[in-house]
């Protein structure tokens, strides 16, 4: 289903990369990174305009491709830091922390929780997983899609920064838990 309604930021639609940290499906054990990047198409939302690809597409492989490209931030990315300073400055409160955040953990539970027996789990595998959240005007996220192998390449000075430090917390959690 397309978001018909999503929430507009500088004049783009959004969506944000959540990695999580799977370590064991029985019981199910997810590591959350705490600090998800928000990701911009390369041109300003046209509702009007549902086939030009620059306008609804996130994809830094897209982008790049874009004859108006107008960067947002650092390569059309934000750190998720700058999305809760533009939300109290917009909505006068915390939204992030107060509702956007459980929300999105309990979307991660429940899809893994709806997939946890359908997969041969073994003792000692694990998994890095990266979810795309949309979030509509109503401050609802929607799952986009959930990538089996995320990508850490430093595309951006926000991902170089993000995606080391993921890295370091998964050797951290595999060597410490």
């Amino acid at each position: 289903k397309y978001i018909e309604n999503p929430l507009i930021v500088n004049h783009r639609k959004f969506d944000l990369r959540v990695w999580v940290f799977v370590t064991d499906l029985n019981p199910l054990t997810i590591w959350f990174w705490n600090k998800p990047y928000i990701r911009f198409p390369a041109a300003d939302y046209d509702d009007k305009n549902l086939d030009d690809r620059f306008i609804h597409l996130t994809n830094n492989s897209v982008a790049k491709n874009c004859q108006h490209l107008k960067i947002v931030g650092d390569g059309n990315m934000w750190y998720i830091e700058q999305l809760e300073e533009y939300l109290k400055v917009q909505y006068g409160r915390d939204i992030w922390n107060e509702e956007l955040k459980q929300k999105i953990k309990n979307i991660i539970i429940y899809s893994l929780q709806s997939v946890q027996d359908m997969l041969d789990g073994r003792k000692g595998s694990m998994e890095m997983l990266g979810y795309d959240i949309m979030i509509d005007d109503q401050f609802n996220p929607w799952l986009i899609e959930v990538n089996s192998s995320p990508t850490m390449e430093f595309s951006t000075g926000v991902t170089k920064t993000l995606a080391t430090n993921v890295m370091e917390s998964v050797v951290k959690v595999v060597s410490d838990y």
